[in-house]
């Protein structure tokens, strides 16, 4: 039952400073209370999916100048789900099922976090944060620093994923993420710490087997960057023109993502 405070006759009422009422006081307290839940309600559903999947692990999104996000709420497919392009299958997912085309895409990449698409249209970025922490550290198998931070920080499940890499249906062993690791560009740990705050970053190449990402993008490269196996990856969608300007891309993502713990 709706409750209401009941309100005296304008003559019956105390004045207040400057000659308000005690129903038009408590009038205004309502108004401003009702507007304060609004604004935070807003604020709270105005939180982007890849916002929300970044401070989940602790880290801090600034989109680049020159780039235009995707404003979507939930994880998606990078190209359109349609009735001639459905989702996959799972053994297409397991990669048991050849697919091209579109389907290429949505097997190799499954749904991402969010998309950022270049002022030029000559490159877009596929943005990936995983859910959670990722998996096994390496580190016994180190044969040098330089590993030893790489397995600290980095999981290889997606890396393997996105190389086809391996046995179907199972992590990587550690025989599996040596010989990954080798097939890895590792950046200096300054570069990952003055970029990202990060405690590795490894890039590669990706093989897209000759499909070609919304009838324009023929060559890609992936950034990952971790911080005790939180990760988040950076997939940089290529023509065979723009993919020589890849530095340039990447420098543009400078302090765009921060690891703030």
């Amino acid at each position: 039952m709706k409750s209401e405070m009941p309100l005296l006759p304008e003559e019956a009422q105390e004045k207040l400073p400057g000659g308000y009422t005690i129903n038009c006081f408590w009038r205004c307290v309502f108004a401003f209370t009702t507007l304060l839940l609004f604004i935070g309600f807003t604020t709270v559903h105005a939180q982007s999916f890849l916002e929300e999947s970044a401070n989940r692990l602790g880290i801090s999104v600034k989109i680049p100048p020159g780039y235009e996000v995707s404003e979507n709420e939930t994880p998606f497919y990078p190209t359109e789900i349609s009735d001639s392009n459905p989702v996959p299958s799972i053994a297409q997912a397991y990669k048991q099922e050849p697919v091209k085309g579109d389907a290429f895409f949505n097997v190799f990449f499954g749904t991402v976090t969010s998309v950022l698409t270049h002022k030029s249209n000559e490159c877009v970025v596929i943005v990936y944060i995983p859910p959670g922490r990722g998996g096994s550290d390496y580190g016994e198998i180190a044969t040098d620093s330089a590993m030893l931070r790489t397995f600290k920080h980095i999981s290889f499940e997606r890396i393997k994923s996105n190389f086809n890499y391996g046995a179907a249906f199972q992590g990587p062993s550690e025989l599996d993420a040596m010989e990954i690791y080798s097939m890895l560009t590792c950046y200096p740990a300054e570069k990952a710490r003055q970029m990202f705050n990060a405690g590795a970053m490894v890039g590669y190449p990706l093989n897209f087997k000759g499909n070609i990402f919304q009838e324009k993008f023929t060559r890609g490269r992936a950034v990952n960057a971790g911080k005790d196996r939180r990760e988040f990856y950076l997939y940089f969608m290529m023509t065979d023109t723009s993919v020589l300007l890849f530095d340039k891309y990447l420098s543009d993502f400078d302090k765009a993502f921060n690891f703030y713990n």
